[in-house]
């Protein structure tokens, strides 16, 4: 399923960057490490993407992000092998230098957290709940688009979508339970924050 089961966060991004060749790390790359393995990891590395720093604040990568997510998540949902995405969004690049600043930065509290996660309630982590964490997910990856409007709240639909994902690798149903929690606290925030009106003019809509 993963490099580690034991460790599923804090070695995500270390696969992408140790396992993939080359300076760069595209979304075609990601896709063909992790695509044909299962949901969880690769919506793990998915979600680290809008949390962690400097990556998360590359401009309209959450919009990116967010779109392969939801590409992802419905060819998973109807039993796609290998994930379709356009070209334009498969060739998107992310260089390992921010990759590896990243992980270096990050590396401490993910292990901390790994060292948290394990086998619990795992009655919520079956199959009828990975399909409806991928319903949740793909609804997540939604609110990105306009959340990216908002400085810094990409992080909390990020954060919800690593949540769901290791809840899945793991079996960890109080993870679930917690990313259905953050799921609701994104989309209040969601409804609170974005400036509707500015969002509605940027798509021709206002």
């Amino acid at each position: 399923m993963t490099a580690s089961r034991d460790k599923p966060l804090e070695n995500v991004l270390e696969r992408a960057i140790n396992e993939i060749d080359g300076d760069t790390v595209t979304f075609g790359d990601v896709l063909d490490l992790f695509g044909d393995r299962s949901f969880g990891p690769i919506i793990v590395l998915l979600g680290l993407l809008v949390v962690v720093p400097p990556i998360g604040a590359v401009p309209g990568l959450p919009m990116i992000v967010g779109l392969v997510i939801i590409l992802f998540t419905i060819q998973i949902i109807f039993g796609a092998d290998r994930i379709w995405v356009p070209g334009f969004i498969e060739k998107r690049s992310i260089s390992k230098e921010k990759l590896k600043a990243a992980d270096k930065k990050t590396k401490p509290w993910l292990k901390r957290i790994d060292g948290l996660i394990s086998q619990r309630i795992t009655m919520l982590t079956g199959p009828w709940s990975v399909y409806a964490s991928a319903v949740i997910v793909i609804f997540l990856a939604l609110l990105m688009i306009p959340l990216e409007l908002v400085p810094f709240a990409v992080a909390a639909p990020g954060a919800a979508i690593t949540l769901y994902g290791l809840a899945i690798m793991a079996r960890d149903g109080v993870l679930m339970l917690i990313g259905y929690v953050l799921a609701a606290i994104t989309t209040a925030v969601t409804i609170a924050f974005v400036p509707w009106e500015k969002f509605a003019s940027f798509f021709g809509m206002g």
